[in-house]
């Protein structure tokens, strides 16, 4: 009877330890989850620029309002479903959902024929996209005045009326030189404390520019001609962005680790491409 007694109890003992070990694990499993989980989506990113109907102007960074036209009815045709940053950070930090086919649809430099063609072709189909400005180019635009569908950079109240459908990010101040600088790289042999400063400053103006013109504060830095370093990383992150945009051709794998938000890569749209070509390489449909 003693032996048993004694049988009985060590299992019981056995029992309830498998049960706390089990316990613990899904405990850990529910702390662990939303930061190293294994969630991921796939999410291409576009990159469009200059948008004009003069044939004569179209190459690789212009297309004609035709041919957005067509990108976006086939990409609504294949499910897609445009998301912006504020949407992928909600993702990544939040625990938020996304759709099941995200895409995101980008403008960089702010031109005003964004305004003229992209805005009212996105808005019609119910789409949103993300516009990176210059923000020198907008000041000085929003100073003049000047609207031309050829050279002009939208002014900030236009930037104001499109939030409906666009979020505003920093494409830098004045760091689209192509010389000794490549956008808003470390020059070769430049003092770093001096480098440092200068992306800062440049980085802050657009910043202050947004802000004080009452939108939101941009949370994501496109970099001039994609070209971005660790320096450049580790300053951008410490002024508080939470997402970088680059020019590398691949479609991205989003977590819900905060890292992935950084060098995203993206698919320009040259003319003389059509849509269902540029789109199958864009998109990753192999």
């Amino acid at each position: 009877m003693r032996l048993g007694f004694r049988h009985t109890a060590f299992q019981a003992v056995c029992t309830v330890l498998v049960l706390c070990f089990a316990l613990g694990l899904l405990e850990r499993a529910d702390t662990v989850q939303p930061v190293f989980g294994e969630d991921s989506v796939r999410v291409p990113i576009l990159m469009y620029h200059s948008i004009l109907r003069d044939s004569a102007r179209q190459g690789k960074y212009v297309i004609s309002p035709a041919v957005l036209a067509a990108d976006l009815d086939a990409l609504q045709e294949k499910g897609y479903t445009a998301v912006t940053v504020s949407d992928l950070l909600a993702y990544v930090q939040d625990g938020a959902d996304l759709p099941e086919k995200p895409v995101m649809i980008t403008f960089d430099d702010g031109y005003y024929n964004n305004y003229i063609y992209a805005y009212p072709l996105l808005k019609q189909r119910g789409m949103k996209a993300v516009v990176s400005i210059i923000g020198s180019q907008t000041a000085l635009f929003t100073d003049n005045g000047e609207e031309n569908a050829y050279w002009s950079h939208l002014r900030l109240d236009r930037l104001r009326e499109m939030q409906d459908v666009f979020e505003v990010q920093n494409h830098s101040w004045n760091l689209h030189e192509y010389g000794e600088r490549r956008g808003c790289l470390r020059r070769r042999g430049e003092d770093e404390t001096r480098y440092e400063t200068l992306l800062r400053e440049d980085t802050e103006q657009t910043q202050t520019l947004i802000t004080d013109a009452g939108l939101p504060a941009p949370t994501c830095y496109t970099y001039p001609f994609g070209a971005c370093s660790k320096e450049s990383e580790t300053l951008l992150k410490s002024m508080g962005f939470r997402c970088t945009l680059g020019c590398e051709e691949r479609v991205n794998t989003i977590t819900r680790n905060p890292d992935c938000l950084f060098e995203l890569g993206r698919f320009n749209r040259p003319a003389g491409q059509s849509t269902e070509s540029f789109l199958h390489r864009a998109l990753g449909e192999d």
